[in-house]
C-alpha cells in the first residue's frame, strides 16, 4: 500500500506543473500528521513532497514531530485515509488556511527617511534604503559592500559592521531569506544590524574583536513575489526561469555533495528543485563568494530561516554520520538555545541537518565542508505559526534571539580573537 500512496502523491506532483501561482489556499487546510513508532515514521518519510494540490510545509524530524501539509478540499480525504492506513495521529490546525494571510500597509518609499520600523515585515526597496542611511549614519562602524544583482537585476549589498576594520578579527557571517516566503528571516537580520550599530553595549561588546558581515535578503526576487498577493505568500524558490516553471530552492543549489540527498530534479518541484547545476543561481553565487573572499577570517556562518525552532549543523546532505567536530558544534548550539531561553525564549531543538533530513546542496554545509568554515548553521526561528508569523510578535521574539547571537559571537572572540 505504501507504493500505492507514493504513486498517488506522484499524480497529485505532476498535476500542478505550470500555472500553481493561481492557487490562493484559501480552500486549504492546514493538516498535521504526527508519527509514533517508526513504522510510522518511514510512512511519513515516504510522503513524498508534491509540488500541486498537497503541499509540504513542513517535514517530520522524528517521533511525535509533525508532518505538516496544506491540503485542498478535494484531497482531504485522502490525507484522511493516509492517516489511518497508517495509524497517524492526524490534527486539523486551521481550515480556510489563505485568508490568514496579513500583509503590511504599502508604505511610500519616503516612510524611510521619517523612521524605520525595525519589527515590521518591509519590503526589499525600504530594506535596501534602510541599510543605506544606516552606514551614513554610522560611518565609523558600517561599510556597504556592492555583491551584485539578483536574476531580476536587484541590487543587493553586504553590511560589514566592524568597530576596527584594519585589526583583521574574525568575521562572523550572516545571511536570510533565501527561502522567500520566510519573512522573520530578513526581519531578524534587520535586528541585528540594529542593534549592532545603534545599543551602546552592543557597541561596546559584541563589536569588540569580531566583525559581523550580513546579507539581509539572499532571494529579494522571490521575497517581493511573496509580497505581491496571498496566491503568492507561500513562494519558496528563487524566480530565475528553468524549462516551463520558474525558480530554484537556493538552499540546495550549493556545490557541496549538490543533489546528493533529498532534492528534487523537477524544475517545477515547488519545494526542492536544486536547479540545472550548482550554483545556477546569481543569488547563491554572491553568497559562495562571499564566503570565499574572507575564507580566511571566516569562523561562522549562520543562515536564517524559519520554521519550528530548529539550530542544526553540518552534514545535512546525510544523516549517516558525522563530522568530527561535531560535538563542538552541538555544544555551542546549545549554549545559543540556553541564552534565548533565559531571554524569555522558546528552546532550540539542536540536532545535525541530516539527522533532521537529508538534503544536500546546502548553504551550511558549503561553508563547513568546501571553505572550512570551523562553525556553520542553518538557524529555524519561530514554530507555531508556520511561514505566517504575526508581525506583531517580532517585538517580542526578535530582542530574545538576539542573546542568542551574542553568545555566538562571544565564542568566535574567545576562540579566534587576534587579541
Amino acid at each position: 500500500m505504501m507504493a500505492y500512496w507514493i504513486a498517488v502523491l506522484s499524480v497529485f506532483a505532476l498535476s500542478c506543473q505550470v500555472g500553481c501561482d493561481d492557487n490562493a489556499y484559501d480552500n486549504h487546510t492546514l493538516i498535521r500528521l504526527f508519527p509514533h513508532d517508526t513504522k510510522q515514521l518511514e510512512a511519513i518519510i515516504h510522503f513524498k513532497e508534491p509540488t500541486g494540490q498537497i503541499e509540504v510545509l513542513k517535514t517530520s524530524r522524528g517521533l511525535n514531530d509533525s508532518l505538516d501539509v496544506l491540503v485542498p478540499q478535494s484531497q482531504l480525504d485522502l490525507v484522511q485515509d493516509f492517516a489511518k492506513e497508517n495509524k497517524l495521529t492526524l490534527e486539523v490546525k486551521q481550515n480556510n488556511y489563505g485568508r490568514s494571510f496579513a500583509f503590511p500597509e504599502r508604505q511610500p518609499r519616503r516612510r524611510v527617511l521619517h523612521g524605520f520600523n525595525i519589527y515590521g515585515y518591509n519590503s526589499f526597496g525600504a530594506i535596501r534604503e534602510y541599510i543605506e542611511m544606516t552606514a551614513r549614519r554610522h560611518p565609523d562602524l558600517v561599510t556597504l559592500q556592492d555583491v551584485g544583482q539578483s536574476y531580476q537585476g536587484r541590487r543587493m549589498k553586504l553590511v560589514k559592521i566592524s568597530s576596527n576594520p584594519s585589526a583583521g578579527n574574525p568575521i562572523i557571517f550572516i545571511d536570510a531569506g533565501i527561502h522567500a516566503r520566510e519573512w522573520v528571516a530578513p526581519a531578524m537580520a534587520l535586528y541585528l544590524i540594529h542593534r549592532l550599530t545603534n545599543d551602546p553595549e552592543a557597541r561596546t561588546k559584541d563589536l569588540n574583536g569580531v566583525d559581523w558581515y550580513i546579507l539581509p535578503v539572499v532571494n529579494p526576487d522571490g521575497y517581493e513575489y511573496t509580497r505581491t498577493g496571498r496566491s503568492n505568500r507561500l513562494w519558496r524558490k528563487t524566480r530565475s526561469k528553468n524549462s516551463n516553471c520558474y525558480g530554484v530552492d537556493g538552499n540546495r543549489n550549493y556545490g557541496f555533495k549538490w543533489a546528493v540527498s533529498g532534492v528534487s530534479s523537477n524544475p517545477c518541484d515547488k519545494e526542492t528543485y536544486a536547479g540545472p547545476k550548482p550554483f545556477s543561481e546569481p543569488e547563491t553565487q554572491m553568497v559562495r563568494n562571499i564566503m570565499m573572499q574572507n575564507a580566511k577570517r571566516l569562523k561562522l556562518y549562520v543562515s536564517i530561516h524559519s520554521y519550528g525552532q530548529y539550530l542544526v549543523y553540518p552534514w545535512g546532505y546525510t544523516g549517516d554520520f558525522l563530522p568530527k567536530e561535531w560535538k563542538k558544534l552541538d555544544s555551542l548550539a546549545r549554549s545559543v538555545s540556553d541564552a534565548v531561553q533565559r531571554a524569555g525564549g522558546l528552546p532550540f531543538k539542536v540536532l545535525s541537518a541530516g539527522k533532521w533530513y537529508p538534503a544536500a546542496g546546502g548553504s551550511d554545509d558549503f561553508a563547513f565542508g568546501a571553505v572550512g568554515v570551523p562553525y556553520s548553521y542553518t538557524m529555524e526561528l519561530t514554530d507555531g505559526y508556520e511561514f505566517i508569523f504575526p508581525e506583531h510578535l517580532l517585538k517580542k521574539v526578535l530582542p530574545q534571539f538576539y542573546e542568542g547571537f551574542t553568545v555566538l559571537g562571544s565564542q568566535i572572540r574567545d576562540e579566534f580573537g587576534v587579541n
